[in-house]
């Protein structure tokens, strides 16, 4: 599970904070609008495990960013 937080959009990028399951710290992401890929992104200290939350993070926010009303939040749940 991954929390993403402060979701904003541009023409080129969509990013938000990241947080990963367990914790109360948080990280940042951003992803490229034109090619879906990561731009760069950053997770609390002891989280640098956690790349698996990273790829549901990037994907979850590009298909968001497809969307005419993009949420200010979103809770990613997997298994």
């Amino acid at each position: 599970m991954v929390r993403l937080k402060n979701l904003k959009k541009n023409s080129a990028t969509v990013e938000c904070d990241i947080i990963p399951e367990d914790s109360e710290q948080r990280g940042h992401i951003v992803v490229n609008l034109v090619s879906g890929e990561l731009e760069g992104y950053s997770l609390p200290e002891g989280y640098e495990w956690c790349k698996n939350h990273v790829h549901h993070a990037q994907t979850t926010l590009y298909e968001l960013a497809k969307e005419k009303d993009m949420p200010d939040e979103k809770l990613v749940m997997w298994y």
